[in-house]
């Protein structure tokens, strides 16, 4: 595997109309015929609380049976809140390029808690053509914990095709943080900073804007 250089995106312009307002948002505690789910979402309904926005520059919205976000801009994360306060869980859900770049980055987030504009969550990333990323973000301050050289690495078990799905699934419980990738572990870390709060999807664009990603058959279980 060879390790390749990314910067850190500007994080701070992501509140424009993102659902960022899930403070002032009553939590949704869905009741689910398997005890262990604590939510999911297949998108086929456009009111099932996620952001339904659109301009010229963001789009976080439901289309054709799945939710996309696309960022026009480079240099940006934008991301979409479930509106749910959650401490240990796993989730999964499915991911696919739509367009732009294959430089980019996207994924999930857990424990995303927001002070005014300040942000902080746990994020889990892959790339369009083939690495990962794992870390957090406090307080708008980006760090990368695995891989333990803070850059990206590359790994096989992440599909690069532009008709491929990978399937995601993040897991946070206590202090133990870990991405699996198609069913293969690709990274993990330990950090105890942040403790509970919302899930998140999220995409990063890097030189080049354009990027749009979208994600389909979202579930939150007990890990």
């Amino acid at each position: 595997m060879h390790c390749r250089f990314r910067h850190s995106l500007f994080l701070a312009a992501c509140g424009i109309a993102l659902g960022l307002t899930a403070a002032c948002t009553p939590s949704r505690h869905p009741t689910y015929s398997d005890p262990n789910i604590l939510f999911q979402d297949d998108f086929s309904q456009t009111t099932s609380g996620w952001d339904a926005h659109r301009d010229s520059s963001i789009t976080t919205d439901y289309e054709e049976g799945r939710y996309v976000l696309a960022l026009a801009d480079p240099g940006q994360n934008i991301w979409s809140l479930a509106k749910l306060d959650l401490t240990d869980l796993a989730l999964s859900v499915e991911t696919a390029y739509a367009e732009g770049p294959v430089n980019n980055e996207y994924g999930v987030m857990c424990r995303y808690s927001r002070s005014g504009d300040k942000h902080s969550f746990y994020f889990f990333f892959i790339s369009s053509d083939g690495f990962y990323a794992l870390g957090k973000v406090v307080k708008n301050q980006r760090t990368i914990l695995n891989p333990a050289t803070g850059d990206f690495q590359s790994s096989d078990a992440i599909k690069q095709g532009q008709t491929d799905v990978n399937q995601l699934t993040a897991t946070c419980q206590g202090q133990q943080m870990s991405l699996a990738v198609n069913g293969a572990t690709v990274g993990a870390f330990e950090d105890d900073e942040l403790t509970h709060g919302d899930i998140g999807l999220i995409i990063g664009a890097y030189d080049e804007g354009g990027v749009k990603i979208a994600f389909d058959n979202l579930v939150v279980r007990k890990p």
